[in-house]
């Protein structure tokens, strides 16, 4: 889940435009503060995490894509369904010892 920010314009604002400068080339954060109250924490920027690019799917893709087809018509769908039900109600945990 992503957070959005409210964006503010530092570029007319020297003293915290260099603050901030100073954060992003050290990647430490800062607490600023007025007298003994802490009021708000100058962090760097994460980097956006980068996708991996898509990849064109080759004639094996898809002849091995095509040989899948129809995999499942042998398959008595209403079994599937009952063994399946019947799995889900089998605990597949070690009982505790207390």
């Amino acid at each position: 889940m992503t957070t959005e920010y409210i964006s503010i314009d530092i570029s007319n604002t020297p003293d915290l435009l260099k603050l901030a400068e100073e954060v992003k080339k050290t990647g430490t954060p800062r607490v600023l503060q007025r007298a003994d109250e802490e009021i708000a924490v100058l962090m760097p920027m994460r980097k956006a995490a980068r996708r991996p690019a898509k990849r064109t799917p080759t004639a094996e893709d898809i002849a091995a894509f095509e040989a899948a087809a129809g995999g499942w018509k042998d398959v008595d769908i209403d079994r599937f369904l009952s063994d399946n039900a019947r799995s889900r109600q089998l605990s597949s945990r070690p009982s505790v010892d207390l």
